[in-house]
């Protein structure tokens, strides 16, 4: 008695490898966008939290930020390193570019005087696209009180994100995608407002 035996064919095989990759082509880009947006997440959370935590370190060796000077233009890198970096600590530093780079592989730069002194906080520091909204978030630290009550709504606050004060009072989230969307400064405010996390509407993708 002879029994049929059963095999793929060429064709069938390489049927079901075709299928197996289009599948894979559709899903791994969606787990590594995943991936990217909750590691940009944890460093945009931990990032914010230890600034927070050096200015009150900052506070206890120098006094109130509130007597604090403003730098003039030009001087904002020298004012971080000589009072927030002793707390923050670094990887490295770049003093010909004005950039400050983490453990975590991301940096600090920017550091323009205008109404406050302006940060840009790149979570993947040199690696592209380095453009804000993507992996570059704009943060500020006002010095005097009608810059902080216009800014955070809140004169005793010294560090925080664009319209998170009067400038955005009373702006619902669809008004804040779309500041972001237009004014790309703006997003950090919108992924302060959700928590530091890329929400499924977030304008940019990256």
């Amino acid at each position: 008695m002879f029994h049929k035996k059963f095999a793929f064919t060429l064709a069938e095989v390489l049927i079901a490898m075709t299928i197996v990759g289009v599948v894979a082509a559709m899903t791994i880009p969606t787990l590594h966008y995943q991936r990217v947006k909750q590691e940009y997440s944890a460093k945009l959370k931990n990032f914010y939290s230890r600034i927070e935590n050096s200015i009150l370190d900052m506070e206890q060796d120098k006094g109130s930020f509130r007597d604090m000077t403003k730098p003039v233009s030009g001087k904002g890198f020298e004012w971080y390193m000589n009072n927030l970096d002793p707390y923050m600590g670094h990887e490295y530093v770049n003093k010909t570019t004005s950039s400050v780079y983490y453990k975590d592989g991301s940096k600090l730069g920017t550091f323009y005087t205008g109404g406050c002194l302006d940060v840009d906080y790149d979570v993947n520091g040199d690696k592209g696209p380095n453009r804000s909204g993507y992996d570059r978030f704009r943060f500020l630290f006002c010095f005097e009180d009608a810059n902080r009550n216009s800014w955070f709504g809140n004169k005793d606050i010294f560090w925080g994100t664009y319209g998170s004060g009067v400038q955005g009072a009373g702006a619902s989230r669809g008004t804040m995608i779309e500041k972001c969307r237009t004014t790309p400064y703006w997003c950090t405010r919108l992924l302060q407002n959700d928590q530091w996390e890329f929400k499924p509407d977030y304008p940019f993708k990256f």
